[in-house]
């Protein structure tokens, strides 16, 4: 019974050492914990002009030649009043020239933001991807290992009790090996797996929960399309309010608490591997709605270059 409480006591710590949780450090780790996706300069809108004062029946013009949503999409990107201004001249050739530029120049602007901002949340999910998969990777390795340790111990429990004629000894490593053969077993069904820290000063996805862009992360014009209802395909929500919803019914299954919310929203924390794929999830998602903006962008320009 000695030798058996000994083996059980082995058993139990080689069990509590196989599945405890580490955080990883690594010079790979440090490289893609670092967030070499964020600009590395702060851009100056400061010099941006916008007209500052509207021209006579500015509103009845643009509803005239525009419909709803291209009037909402030149109000989001500083456009109104030159699109009033190109609208209502007829005949002063030149002029009529400057502000076709500077309608130009603002759309170009506009649609460069939003493939710059679309180009850093995919390079944000690529490098979140490449933290999963390298933990992944060492999970795995770790299950391969305890599978066939305890295939190997299960075989050479069963050699040890055939060849050791004493019952007594025999009927103890027995009991030992099958309980620790099913203790690594265990392990390989719910391995608990390692883990990265991963910190987060820059965070696109937190503007997007809480609906405030006081950090300036999102361009203005990208901004406001984005809480604007008319610019979703329902009309009830807006795109942020829509984007929330969705994370928080398929990536939370509608729940929320304080330590996910900081964990993902806020300034990081100690990531799963299951944790890094849903927050790539979350970006490449968010990436693909900052794209879709270009649509928008798109319905302006065909109409405009039909007058």
């Amino acid at each position: 019974m000695k030798r058996l409480k000994i083996f059980t006591a082995l058993m139990m710590i080689l069990i509590l050492i196989s599945s405890c949780s580490t955080v990883l450090k690594s010079t790979k780790i440090d490289y893609l914990t670092n967030n070499y996706c964020q600009p590395t300069i702060q851009y100056d809108y400061s010099q941006l002009k916008n007209s500052e004062h509207k021209v006579p029946k500015q509103d009845s013009i643009l509803e005239t030649n525009l419909s709803k949503h291209d009037i909402l999409v030149s109000k989001a990107i500083g456009l109104e009043t030159y699109l009033a201004e190109y609208l209502q001249i007829k005949k002063d050739t030149l002029k009529r020239l400057v502000l076709k530029q500077k309608i130009t120049d603002r759309l170009i602007l506009t649609s460069i933001e939003i493939n710059a901002l679309a180009s850093e949340l995919d390079c944000n999910g690529e490098r979140i991807n490449k933290l999963a998969d390298f933990i992944d990777n060492i999970n795995n390795k770790k299950t391969k290992n305890l599978t066939v340790a305890s295939v190997t111990l299960g075989a050479l429990t069963t050699v040890a009790t055939v060849l050791i004629k004493n019952n007594n000894a025999s009927n103890i490593i027995g009991v030992s090996g099958g309980l620790l053969s099913a203790g690594l077993g265990a392990l390989t069904i719910s391995p608990k797996g390692k883990k990265i820290d991963l910190k987060l000063q820059r965070n696109l996805l937190g503007n997007i929960w809480y609906n405030d862009n006081s950090n300036q992360a999102y361009p203005n014009s990208i901004w406001t399309i984005l809480n604007e209802k008319q610019f979703s395909n329902s009309g009830e929500n807006d795109l942020q309010e829509s984007i929330k919803n969705r994370w928080l019914q398929y990536n939370f299954d509608g729940k929320m608490d304080a330590e996910t919310q900081k964990l993902f929203f806020d300034d990081g924390g100690i990531y799963t591997a299951d944790d890094l794929h849903s927050r790539a999830n979350m970006l490449n998602e968010l990436q693909a709605t900052v794209r879709s903006l270009e649509q928008d962008l798109k319905s302006l320009a065909v109409k405009l270059n039909s007058f």
